[in-house]
């Protein structure tokens, strides 16, 4: 709904905190008149900048979690977890502050209760997620410059990804590749099989502390491991008596042709199975897109921006996060294009499918994955 339809309904006591934040002037006892004055303040473009200026940088990171959620209605504990998620990294005390932060969210009108039987749903006017985040992004390119043109080179790697589960089910149709005692193929078996990719990864070197990005992060490269695991997962291949081989399942989908849904899939795949490690991935992978468009964006400046908004996991620090277990992965699965300017910083851009059909997914539903 938009917001000139839930004002309507809505209580009387909401309608005077959001007048009193927005300095409204009118008549407190007509609400016909609070209304008007409420619908002429939170269309004011002028008001929205002022009002995300003021900001602090959890408050700004809640208010795009709220506005990047596709959902029209959410629950409490959903507001709650998006409050809490802004909260912990800023390494603010959660409790009675994400309540706050909901409260506060009621009083500047980014979210009213529902029109519902059910109690403690809550929504957020329709029109006013895009003049407020537009107003962000404003703001955030009279600090930080696009690069316009962008590099004479850069890589799109497209639906590569895709082309590549493919070869490695041819590999694995020739015959089952032997295990090591840590669960993965041997290194010359890995080299084989990564010539024949569209990306070429080096085999990793033992590193004890590579966890929490898949079932074998831990020995595969980063590319090959969400490879790996998309085909475990899928039941296209299966480890047993020390080798992988490929499944009648994974020989069906040899036979069948590309399509958008497999490309899709990768991508859900990947929200999921990283989402327990990056909660505001979702967010992320929203916001990074829009902050690319128009032009090249510098991982410096996506560095300063973004990097208060993620927590470390375990020995990932936030930078590490941000550039190799998002922007780096956003490259692979054709979400991101790379280059470097002639200063050989790194710049990204959006690409088609970002602007596109990412603008319609909503990765704040998918539920995480474990792979055992």
């Amino acid at each position: 709904m938009n917001l000139a339809e839930i004002l309507v309904y809505t209580d009387i006591r909401q309608l005077h905190q959001i007048a009193n934040h927005y300095g409204c002037e009118c008549n407190p006892h007509s609400k016909n008149e609070l209304i008007t004055s409420l619908l002429s303040s939170l269309r004011h473009r002028l008001t929205i900048s002022q009002e995300v200026a003021q900001l602090s940088q959890a408050e700004i990171h809640f208010l795009l979690q709220l506005l990047l959620d596709k959902r029209t209605v959410m629950s409490l504990e959903d507001l709650l977890a998006k409050a809490g998620v802004a909260l912990l990294a800023a390494k603010e005390k959660k409790q009675d502050s994400a309540r706050q932060f909901v409260a506060a969210a009621m009083k500047r009108g980014w979210i009213f209760p529902a029109k519902s039987k059910t109690v403690g749903q809550y929504q957020i006017p329709l029109d006013i997620r895009e003049p407020f985040i537009q107003a962000w992004l404003d703001q955030w390119r009279e600090e930080n410059d696009l690069v316009i043109p962008g590099p004479q080179a850069y890589r799109d790697e497209g639906t590569a990804l895709c082309d590549d589960i493919m070869q490695f089910l041819q590999f694995l149709q020739q015959e089952p590749v032997p295990l090591t005692a840590e669960g993965g193929m041997y290194k010359r078996h890995q080299q084989q099989l990564f010539q024949f990719l569209y990306v070429k990864e080096e085999p990793l070197l033992p590193q004890k502390w590579r966890f929490g990005y898949g079932l074998h992060f831990d020995v595969y490269p980063d590319r090959f491991s969400l490879l790996y695991d998309f085909c475990y997962y899928n039941k296209w291949m299966e480890e047993a008596e020390g080798r992988v081989g490929i499944t009648e399942a994974g020989r069906e989908r040899l036979e069948q042709p590309y399509s958008d849904q497999l490309y899709h899939d990768v991508i859900r795949f990947w929200m999921r199975l990283y989402k327990r490690a990056i909660p505001n991935l979702p967010m992320l992978v929203q916001l990074i897109p829009l902050i690319a468009s128009g032009g090249w964006v510098r991982q410096e400046s996506l560095l300063n921006t973004l990097v208060p908004w993620i927590k470390e996991f375990y020995y990932d620090a936030p930078a590490d996060i941000l550039i190799n277990r998002v922007c780096k992965m956003m490259v692979h699965l054709g979400l991101l294009r790379v280059g470097q300017d002639e200063h050989e910083q790194w710049l990204y851009t959006a690409t088609y499918a970002s602007q596109t059909w990412l603008r319609k997914y909503n990765g704040f539903t998918e539920t995480t994955i474990l792979l055992k």
